[in-house]
């Protein structure tokens, strides 16, 4: 078993270590001048950030191969001082860096996580470093034919942004694969990359106008053309603005590779100026777009607590409808229980007492038991328990009004009653019986509409409860006439919200909104109710520390 186990890791470690020779022999056959941007700076960067340390010593063995060889080849054109420093990987020259940003600065702080601004000091130091050997590189030849490559600040500028360029366009990319890739999840994730609004974006909008700025920028002169290629940050910005650190890594990389076909091959002081520039500008974008990634999760996290309080409050307004509902039970079992007792003592005191008292005892008995009745329907009314909640709309709120002198009209629209829960349908019986009292203490009030209007869209369920008081001056003196009726309206609906602001609260917990209208001949209370049996799943993602991305 140990052997087998031995066998196996050296067998990986000889992988890794032929594995990353080819890809490095690869990507140095396609590189282009210093000028552009040098792509296997990025492939070292990217091998020693998501490769484990127990497999970088095959992997220094994997450049260090090939680099000798190379070199051996130009002992007699170039002398044993560049052969010397040639076989020096440069892949050795960057460990360092890269270990310290691993373990000390925590590039990554989580499995899912990057920090940003570790992530661009460990692009830089490594550019730095890599630049500073290409220097001494080119610096050790000893006699050089063609000027233009002479040891110069202008070719230290050239190798250092184009070192930084390679390294700014592969390292985020394979920061994008490490962080989205799940196992056995990958067609799942194609189709959602497809199907998102950034792919949408990016290939729609910021693309085509990238790409017709580089047709224009290689038709004009040269000056005009580096203000095109500037120009192509625009649509970068615009889409990372818009959806954050990711949209930045698909601009950022379009604008390097437009700009850098567009560059002569020759590294001229306007060529490393444009693209110092464009390096800088593009590491903005990166710090912008994790900025707003950043945000954009917390505001989800944001979110997703007030939906949790709201879920909260909902289930707690659910278990008070439950707790009323049983009490409403109770107490007319208790009422039931009352009448028999009360007609049993009756009976018996008809043998001693006078039939003129036995009958005041009565009516004191009856009058005892209607109040526990009323009670039991201002907590739960039967005819909901019986028949429903557009039973309860229409028949126990249009007795009360009846009995306060006022007219009543309700009228339930829309197909979506079949898809609201029993919370909701909790939540329209108080918020009209609320919105009716709170109507009703104005004096004026003579008439009552309850509209009831329920409906789907997009998978979520809502519900419009609209009430409009009708205020007529001439009806004063009925209003003092029931009066009394009037007062109990509170207690006999159920209701113990005093004002709209109690209204609104309640509202809210179930994701709505209310507003109160008031003019002269009219007031109306609208409320919008949103039910949570249909809502559409949101991804849960981390939310970011300081300057992270997930």
């Amino acid at each position: 078993m140990g052997k087998q186990l031995w066998r196996n890791e050296w067998l990986t470690q000889l992988a890794a270590c032929i594995g990353y020779a080819l890809a490095f022999l690869a990507i140095h056959s396609v590189t282009s001048a210093p000028a552009h941007w040098h792509l296997y700076a990025g492939l070292q960067v990217v091998c020693l950030l998501l490769v484990p340390y127990r497999y970088w010593a095959a992997l220094l063995l994997g450049e260090a191969i090939p680099s000798a060889y190379e070199a051996w080849q130009c002992l007699d054109s170039f002398g044993p001082t560049w052969v010397a420093i040639r076989m020096v990987p440069e892949l050795l020259l960057g460990m360092p860096i890269v270990w310290l940003c691993r373990s000390r600065l925590h590039i990554f702080p989580a499995r899912h996580l990057v920090n940003i601004k570790a992530l661009l000091i460990c692009i830089l130091l490594v550019s730095v470093v890599l630049s500073a050997y290409s220097y001494a590189l080119i610096s050790s030849v000893p006699h050089i034919a063609d000027s233009s490559f002479r040891p110069t600040a202008m070719i230290a500028a050239g190798y250092l942004t184009g070192n930084y360029a390679g390294l700014i366009t592969l390292v985020p990319w394979s920061l994008i694969v490490r962080l989205d890739y799940r196992k056995g999840h990958l067609k799942r994730r194609l189709k959602r990359i497809w199907s998102n609004t950034l792919s949408i974006d990016a290939l729609g909008i910021a693309a085509p106008v990238i790409l017709l700025m580089m047709i224009v920028a290689s038709k004009i002169d040269t000056v005009q053309a580096e203000l095109v290629e500037l120009s192509m940050l625009i649509p970068a910005a615009w889409l990372t603005v818009k959806h954050g650190w990711r949209a930045a890594a698909i601009a950022g990389t379009l604008v390097i590779i437009c700009v850098g076909a567009l560059q002569p091959d020759l590294p001229t002081r306007s060529v490393v100026e444009v693209m110092a520039v464009l390096c800088v500008a593009v590491s903005g974008l990166y710090a912008l777009g994790a900025k707003v990634t950043a945000q954009n999760l917390r505001d989800e996290r944001e979110y997703e607590i007030a939906e949790e309080a709201q879920k909260l409050a909902r289930e707690n307004l659910m278990l008070s409808e439950r707790r009323m509902r049983r009490a409403a039970e109770q107490l007319e079992f208790v009422a039931g229980s009352l009448h028999i007792t009360h007609a049993r003592v009756l009976d018996h005191m008809r043998r001693i007492i006078p039939n003129v008292e036995t009958h005041g005892f009565y009516k004191q008995s009856v009058r005892a038991q209607e109040q526990v009745y009323r009670v039991a329907e201002s907590l739960h009314p039967s005819v909901w328990r019986d028949r429903g909640l557009p039973a309860a709309l229409n028949e126990t709120i249009a007795r009360t009004l009846d009995e306060a002198g006022m007219g009543y009209r309700c009228e339930i629209s829309g197909r979506g009653f079949m898809w609201l829960d029993s919370a909701i349908h909790s939540s329209i019986y108080r918020v009209a019986c609320e919105a009716i009292v709170f109507i009703c203490s104005q004096r004026m009030c003579s008439r009552v509409m309850l509209r009831v209007r329920a409906g789907k869209t997009r998978g979520r369920c809502w519900v419009v409860v609209r009430v409009e008081g009708y205020l007529e001056h001439n009806q004063v003196a009925n209003a003092v006439y029931f009066r009394g009726h009037r007062r109990e309206l509170a207690a006999k609906l159920g209701t113990h919200l005093v004002g709209a602001d109690e209204m609104r609260t309640h509202v809210k917990a179930f994701g709505g909104e209310l507003h109160v209208r008031s003019t002269v001949d009219r007031m109306t209370v609208t409320a919008l109710l949103h039910s949570n049996v249909a809502e559409m799943q949101k991804e849960r993602v981390s939310a970011p520390l300081r300057l992270w991305v997930s």
